[in-house]
């Protein structure tokens, strides 16, 4: 049986154009070996998909982002994948929001810590990042210009 789980992340942008990203050890089918992604999660019965990022990022950053923060979903993408004999397939839309400083006061890093990463970083790294492509979306982002429709990205 495989399990729908929606999503709502969020690319934060802080001062500097630097983003930030939470270490973690992703679930099958990928490598079992550390990897970054962004600050988001599960979407909640009854709950929008704004409302869920927006809670979200205020769990796991301590960032209170209001519904003019975000606009538009920038991005989605879908697939499937597993942890400990569990199947779900997940849409994860992704929003763009500003935020004023790199500090971070919430639970999202699971113990395994954050980064706020430039997008030439995040275009040279050997590591994975979820989601793949996000340095090439990150630069009509940060110059202020979104997507007319959110941009397929990979699985």
């Amino acid at each position: 049986m495989i399990t729908n789980r929606p999503t709502a992340r969020v690319i934060l942008a802080a001062p500097g154009d630097r983003v930030l990203l939470f270490r973690f050890v992703p679930p099958d089918p990928w490598p079992r070996e550390p990897a970054w992604h962004l600050p988001g999660g599960g979407i909640e019965p009854g709950e929008s998909v704004a409302d869920a990022a927006r809670r979200e990022v205020h769990e796991e950053t301590g960032f209170v982002l209001g519904p003019e923060d975000l606009g538009e979903p920038v991005a989605i993408n879908a697939g499937q994948w597993s942890v400990q004999g569990s199947h779900y397939y997940t849409v994860h839309t992704y929003f763009f929001a500003r935020v004023p400083t790199a500090e971070v006061r919430g639970t999202g890093d699971d113990g395994f810590g954050h980064r706020w990463w430039t997008p030439a970083e995040l275009g040279a790294t050997t590591e994975r990042v979820f989601p793949p492509g996000l340095a090439v979306l990150l630069k009509d982002l940060l110059r202020g210009v979104r997507p007319e429709r959110p941009v397929a990205l990979d699985w």
